[in-house]
């Protein structure tokens, strides 16, 4: 359910004081969730430690660098249109994939992350035509894995708390969030673009459903 629409979703959401999307209401208090291990620390359960934060962040290259090329021939229109997410378009969902691979290099220095999807829109506005869309990708995917090249093995021996809107978690925890994030997403510019762009990454379980 979208709890932007009338209905008995938005009605809970109003009711637990609309808190941030997605949340676990446990006991009565609503708990943001950025990651499963915040589902399973809440109700008790066992989870799969994600891999270590070197070897997640490589994928993470990989994956920014399939998004590129998967619209690397699309028009502007092709971006703008809407797709079956919730009628979001393939130059909104390259904001929400990329932003958030703009702040983990200091999330990892300084413990901060303070992703706000909320505000894509104010973010893709200023991209105006394709050029500019794949520009920004590029921009941030070059960064980041600069970030990544340089920082190896120190990922891999470095894990600290971050703080973000959705709770506090390891930075391994959001980087491994940020993997299936990208990765399911590109499975939705795949199916949009009839490519075939996900590469084979280990231990990474996405739902059957594209949309």
């Amino acid at each position: 359910m979208n709890v932007g629409d009338a209905g008995p979703g938005r009605d809970r959401w109003e009711a637990a004081g609309r808190p941030v999307v997605p949340s676990l209401e446990v006991d009565g208090n609503a708990e943001p969730v950025l990651h499963v291990s915040q589902l399973a620390d809440a109700l008790g359960l066992s989870w799969r430690a994600p891999l270590p934060a070197d070897g997640l962040a490589a994928d993470t290259v990989t994956l920014l660098e399939a998004w590129a090329a998967g619209i690397a021939a699309l028009d502007t229109d092709a971006l703008l249109a809407p797709t079956p997410s919730r009628g979001r378009s393939l130059r909104n969902l390259t904001v929400n994939v990329h932003h958030p691979f703009e702040l983990l290099p200091e999330a990892w220095a300084g413990g901060g992350f303070p992703w706000d999807p909320d505000r894509d829109g104010e973010r893709e506005a200023r991209l105006v035509d394709a050029g500019a869309v794949r520009g920004y990708a590029a921009a941030i995917t070059a960064r980041w894995g600069a970030f990544v090249a340089s920082s190896t093995p120190e990922l891999g021996m470095h894990d600290p708390v971050i703080t973000s809107p959705r709770g506090d978690a390891r930075f391994s925890v959001v980087l491994d969030s940020q993997r299936w994030h990208a990765a399911y997403h590109l499975r939705q510019l795949e199916h949009v673009t009839g490519a075939r762009l996900l590469p084979s990454l280990g231990a990474l379980a996405l739902p059957a459903e594209v949309f």
